[in-house]
């Protein structure tokens, strides 16, 4: 038989991330910031390493503020050790999920600038524990000194000073330019997150807004360690004794067990499934989406499975959110709904109900979608299909998917 791939939307948390599987948990140990006879917390050894006069490439994602050079990414401790203070409207205790960002303000003396801070781990972290990754100095406003404290770039690029044909003469021809009636904006594109914007303003012919931002991993970065207790979440899980009333129920019978989605995976190992290819050690980092193949009676299915906890977890911990039963798969693999809905149920009766409980449904190409209302058509869904071929009114395939409600 084909595999079937289970398809998860992933919804957005609080910005832009990139959620990965990983297999094996690294150990390393950060060094540890030293005093200075002052009192002061000295630079990590990492950061220490790097801070030398700044160079001419664009892709060093290097900037030097009043004379410090910053290095992206940088320690949020080793930042602040350059005289950055975080803004009394942030939180140094703002949680950041794993493999995402979160935008914060820095203030020294007159200057301010906003700071992508980069959770580079797998378990979700502080901001005082991220790592600045991005950087946007602007200084189109206010009455900032660039003199007394100016702020430079490689290539003896300059804010205040520099225009474009510097700076074209210092990085070549931009990945691209945009031209406004205030700004030339000017973008050196390494990669997707790795980039630098420079504004040069019109009216005075300088650069006076620059955004660096290097959302790179570290070379040897810690991620943290996966936890070997079972999420509560996991253990709150409990098997239904029976189908539902209504077919847009959570609990369904997949190959002759229940379930009530989003169900763990060790829900299905308990009932005898087995995962195929996956390391003893593997874990998905928190809020993380991986693809797994799992099997029983001699069938295969690739079941997607999400971490439903801010932490890294390991696979048996995660969650099946969606499962899907076609007539073009063997009978074994046999999935229902509540009120016993299966295929062959007649798509005019499921309209029909639909309606009586005033739920939406969307009827084309051949697939009839139903959901609560609007608001939860991504979080819970029955998808049929109808085979054109052979019934236009009997459901072919059904795609059933529940996320967990928030609380």
């Amino acid at each position: 038989m084909k595999k079937k791939y289970l398809a998860f939307l992933l919804a957005g948390c609080m910005t832009a991330g990139v959620p990965s599987m990983a297999w094996a948990a690294e150990q390393t140990t950060e060094a540890a910031a030293e005093e200075t006879s002052g009192g002061e917390a000295a630079p990590s050894e990492e950061t220490a390493a790097v801070q030398t006069a700044l160079g001419t490439d664009v892709y060093s994602f290097q900037a030097e503020y009043a004379g410090n050079l910053i290095q992206l990414p940088v320690k949020y401790e080793d930042f602040t050790v350059l005289g950055w203070t975080l803004s009394k409207n942030d939180s140094p205790d703002t949680m950041v999920p794993p493999g995402s960002y979160t935008m914060v303000t820095f203030n020294n003396g007159e200057a301010s600038v906003y700071a992508d801070m980069m959770n580079f781990g797998i378990n979700e972290a502080a901001v005082s524990d991220c790592l600045v990754a991005g950087i946007k100095f602007d200084m189109s406003w206010g009455d900032i000194d660039l003199t007394a404290n100016p702020v430079k770039l490689p290539g003896g690029i300059s804010m205040g000073v520099s225009n474009v044909d510097d700076i074209k003469a210092a990085y070549g021809e931009p990945s691209d330019t945009y031209d406004s009636d205030l700004y030339t904006k000017m973008t050196y594109q390494k990669d997707t997150y790795e980039r630098v914007e420079l504004y040069v303003y019109k009216e005075t012919n300088t650069l006076l807004q620059a955004d660096i931002r290097n959302f790179k991993e570290p070379e040897g970065f810690d991620k943290g360690s996966v936890s070997t207790e079972v999420p509560e979440i996991v253990t709150n899980y409990q098997t239904p004794a029976a189908l539902g009333s209504d077919f847009m129920d959570p609990e369904v019978e997949f190959m002759g067990n229940l379930y009530r989605l989003p169900a763990p995976v060790s829900a299905f190992l308990d009932n005898g499934w087995e995962m195929k290819d996956v390391a003893e050690d593997a874990f998905v980092e928190g809020g993380g989406l991986e693809f797994i193949d799992m099997m029983k009676d001699n069938q295969t299915v690739s079941f997607s499975v999400y971490n439903l906890t801010e932490n890294a977890t390991s696979v048996e911990n995660c969650f099946v959110t969606e499962l899907d039963f076609g007539s073009y798969d063997p009978d074994v693999l046999a999935l229902k709904l509540s009120e016993n809905i299966t295929l062959g149920a007649d798509k005019s009766e499921l309209i029909a109900k639909a309606g009586e409980r005033g739920y939406l449904y969307e009827d084309e190409d051949n697939y009839l979608t139903i959901y609560p209302d609007k608001d939860s058509k991504l979080e819970h869904s029955v998808q049929f299909w109808f085979n054109e071929e052979e019934s236009t009114t009997k459901v072919a395939s059904i795609t059933v998917h529940h996320e967990m409600d928030e609380e």
